[in-house]
Order: structure tokens, then C-alpha cells, then sequence
């Protein structure tokens, strides 16, 4: 350092001390999650023996990135709004580790991926079939109702009486409730190595990322899901994880397999899980996923109706933003704005 001013020495000494306590601070683990905007995706999709299409435009499906804050994220999430913090509790569910957890993600990912494919064959006139061997409960939250009623391992075949065979299904039904009913849910539980059939009853309480929708209170997993496809079709989705990719995976794989492209070469975005019936469901982060798509350029974006009033504040003369709540209502409104 002989050959340093004393301005240069000063500058790197400030340097080191600023390096050293950003690298200390990257190995200090906090309580919380931290979501910030991810990447959007334009899937590859490989279709078996069926003619499909190329299209110009894009179908942008939205992502965040979720992950332990350590002190240097935490402390960057409070000066960066597309930074968001939630405590670990309202993430990571009781009993559940994190690498469960990015498991089950994956696993809502292709379950979400199946039932968006069925969707878009069922509206090119396919009949699809689907089975499931019922709901696996993997973890509850800490302040779930039925944290003292049901047990990691439980199998749910029921809502009032109603049979169950997945979890889409039992979200879906779910939904015909309102917060504050009170539900009875059937399950098989092993008891002694014998499976017992069951009955709980449980209030429904508000989701904690999703307003004013119902909800349980635990993670689930569809046991053994199958799907009967008239032919093969595979969205290379990596480890992308989480079902809220369902609407526009849909999207994509209709507009693969119709010879006119439904963007009309517009810039779409979205978000939002898919049901069976075709239904839009909320998702989380939805603020990170409008940031991302007004960076990738998207004219148009997609959110399901939960999530409107959150998304509505980031319209823009260039970026519009619409509420749709099924798969044929948001056809309706590509159709609509890339007609203009």
C-alpha cells in the first residue's frame, strides 16, 4: 500500500469494513421469509403424436422468489419495496422442514401442471379423466384449528360428506364455503397399523395469504394422481415450484394446439392457479409478480379476481391489469385487448 494516497487508503479501508459486515451479515439467520420479484417464464412445452403451433407473442407466467431472509436480506427488504417479509411461522408450517417444503412446492407445481393441461384439452373438446387416492396432510400451521385434530399422515377423502379424491378437489370445494362455516372432513388415519375412517369438525378461517378466502389451516399433497391424456404433453418447468403457474400454463398449451395465436403477437402476463372446472384461484406475492411483468414489457396482465384490489394501484396507460376468475373468462380478455 505504499504506492496508495491517503485518500485511496481511506477508501479501501471503508471498503473492507463495509465487505465484512455485508459478508457477516449474509450468515445471520433471521425468523423470517423474504419474497422479491422472479423471473417470468414462457414454457417449453414437448407435445407427443398431436399437431401443435409456434406463436409470436408471449404468455409470460409469473414467479417470485421465496427464501430464508438472513440479516443482509432482511435489512435490504425494509428499504426495497418489491421486497416482502413474512414471519417463518406463516410460511413454513409446523413439523415441516425447508426442504420438505421446496419438495411439496415442486409437487404442487406438477399437480398444477397436470390439471392445466386438462383443462386445456377439456376446451378443445377432450374428455379427460382424472383419479386420486385422497389428500395427504404434510404440515400445519401454528395457528390452524385443527392443529390438535389432525396428524402429519392423515388421508382426507371427504368435505361434508362430499368425497374427495385430490387436492384440487378439495380446494375447489373448499371454496363453495365461506370463512366462519363450520365443515366436517373425513379421514383415514393409522392407528395401531390399522386405517381408521374418521370425522373432524372445524371452522373455516381466512387464508393467510389469500383474502377473503377459506381455508384450513395445513399443507396438503394429492396421493397418486393420474391423469388420462388422449396424448403426451410435458412442460419443462425445472424447479420452478408452487400451483400458481396453472392459468397460463393452460394458456399455453391451448394456444400450442390452435393454428391462430390468441395474443395476435401481444405482450401477456399472468398469474393464478387452475381447478378442474376451469376456475382461477388466488396466489401469493401477487405485488413482486405485477413488477416483474411490467419489466418484461407486458401490455396485458392476468390476475385472479383475489387478487385485484392488491394489483390494481400498478396499472399504467401502457400495462393493463384485469381480474379474471375462470380459464374461458380470461380467453375472453386476451381476445379482447389483442384485437385492439
Amino acid at each position: 500500500m505504499k504506492n496508495l494516497t491517503v485518500n485511496q487508503k481511506k477508501f479501501l479501508l471503508i471498503f473492507l469494513v463495509l465487505f465484512i459486515v455485508t459478508s457477516s451479515a449474509a450468515l445471520i439467520p433471521t425468523d423470517y421469509y423474504f419474497m422479491s420479484p422472479g423471473p417470468p417464464y414462457q414454457w417449453e412445452i414437448e407435445y407427443g403424436d398431436i399437431d401443435n403451433y409456434l406463436f409470436e407473442g408471449n404468455l409470460f407466467q409469473l414467479t417470485v422468489r421465496r427464501d430464508e431472509a438472513n440479516a443482509l436480506i432482511y435489512a435490504w427488504s425494509l428499504v426495497n419495496e418489491s421486497y416482502d417479509l413474512y414471519p417463518r411461522e406463516v410460511i413454513l408450517p409446523d413439523g415441516v422442514s425447508p426442504k420438505e417444503l421446496t419438495e411439496i412446492s415442486i409437487q404442487n407445481m406438477r399437480t398444477s401442471e397436470n390439471v392445466a393441461i386438462a383443462v386445456a384439452l377439456q376446451n378443445l373438446g377432450y374428455e379427460i379423466d382424472t383419479k386420486g387416492d385422497g389428500v395427504s396432510v404434510v404440515g400445519l400451521l401454528d395457528d390452524s384449528p385443527v392443529k390438535d385434530k389432525l396428524k402429519k399422515g392423515d388421508l382426507l377423502n371427504s368435505i361434508n360428506n362430499i368425497e374427495i379424491f385430490s387436492a384440487t378437489e378439495f380446494i375447489a370445494t373448499l371454496r363453495t364455503y365461506s370463512i366462519g362455516e363450520t365443515v366436517s372432513i373425513g379421514l383415514l388415519r393409522e392407528v395401531d397399523g390399522v386405517k381408521e375412517q374418521m370425522y373432524i369438525e372445524t371452522t373455516l378461517i381466512e387464508h393467510v395469504e389469500y383474502k377473503g378466502e377459506p381455508m384450513v389451516g395445513f399443507l396438503a399433497t394429492t396421493v397418486n394422481e393420474r391423469f388420462d391424456f388422449p396424448f403426451e404433453i410435458d412442460i419443462k418447468t425445472g424447479n420452478v415450484g408452487g400451483p400458481s403457474a396453472g392459468l397460463m400454463m393452460a394458456l399455453n398449451v391451448y394456444n400450442n394446439l390452435i393454428p391462430e395465436d390468441i395474443t395476435n403477437s401481444m405482450i401477456v402476463a399472468g398469474t393464478g392457479t387452475i381447478e378442474i372446472d376451469g376456475s382461477v384461484g388466488p396466489v401469493g406475492g401477487i405485488k413482486q409478480k405485477i413488477i416483474a411483468a411490467k419489466r418484461a414489457g407486458a401490455e396485458l396482465i392476468l390476475v385472479p379476481v383475489a387478487n385485484f384490489e392488491e394489483a390494481r394501484p400498478f396499472e399504467t396507460d401502457k400495462t393493463a391489469i384485469v381480474a379474471v376468475d375462470s380459464f374461458d373468462e380470461a380467453l375472453s380478455v386476451i381476445s379482447q385487448y389483442s384485437s385492439r
